[in-house]
């Protein structure tokens, strides 16, 4: 058995299987119980800007709860109904309030790449992650190079274009997610990647690991158990 778990960096339902650590993505509207989550207003449920109330829900939880990770998924959507004007100044609301926080962001992102890489530029003070990234590796280098970190779901089905793009994201700058598509589980994942890219499993848990305490590092030191571990 590896010592290091196999971390779903984004999912939205907990298999609760050994060796898994699974971060759960829950929108503020629709509270739940998980282990370790993130919380966020998410674009797809967004029908005004957020208020008092759910702003400092989202405070309450990141500074009360140490299993609370994060903030988000929050990001913009290009394809749902909420008017662009709400879904940025929701997004604005919660890219403030992590700066504040200093927490890391989980972004939902679909075609609005380049207003997503502006909001970065102008507003982001805290580390993000473009969950559920599937675009070419032109599109990944930009992210990348805006300070992001890549979260990724290799299945059976990848298309050439995604195949690149994997082969081409340096393995310290990404995660490995299920987004609760559960035709392939996170250890199935992980080994289709690590055999896209020819390394070891356990060198990918290894590296995935350190990625995830590095990006988390603000919460990940008040969880004792898992990091003595995993040191």
């Amino acid at each position: 058995m590896s010592r290091y778990p196999f971390i779903d960096f984004h999912t939205h339902s907990e298999w609760n299987g050994p060796e898994i650590l699974e971060v759960v993505s829950l929108d503020g509207s629709k509270l739940k119980a998980a282990q370790f989550y993130t919380i966020g207003y998410h674009p797809w449920w967004l029908t005004d800007i957020l208020n008092e109330d759910q702003l400092l829900l989202l405070k309450e939880r990141y500074h009360k709860d140490n299993f609370c990770l994060g903030i988000g998924e929050c990001g913009l959507d290009g394809l749902k109904d909420a008017s662009v004007t709400i879904q940025e100044t929701a997004f604005l609301q919660q890219i403030e309030l992590a700066n504040q926080l200093n927490a890391p962001v989980i972004i939902h992102c679909v075609r609005a790449f380049d207003r997503i890489l502006q909001m970065k530029k102008n507003y982001g003070r805290t580390t993000w992650a473009i969950h559920g990234f599937v675009r070419n590796k032109i599109l990944a280098k930009q992210v990348l190079d805006s300070g992001c970190y890549l979260s990724v779901a290799p299945s059976h089905q990848m298309t050439s274009t995604f195949s690149s793009t994997l082969e081409f994201i340096p393995l310290d700058r990404m995660f490995i997610e299920t987004d609760s598509d559960f035709r392939a589980d996170i250890k199935k994942r992980y080994e289709l990647f690590s055999q896209l890219r020819k390394c070891s499993t356990y060198e990918l848990q290894r590296v995935i690991f350190s990625n995830f305490a590095k990006f988390y590092s603000e919460k990940w030191k008040y969880q004792v158990g898992w990091k003595e571990q995993n040191s």
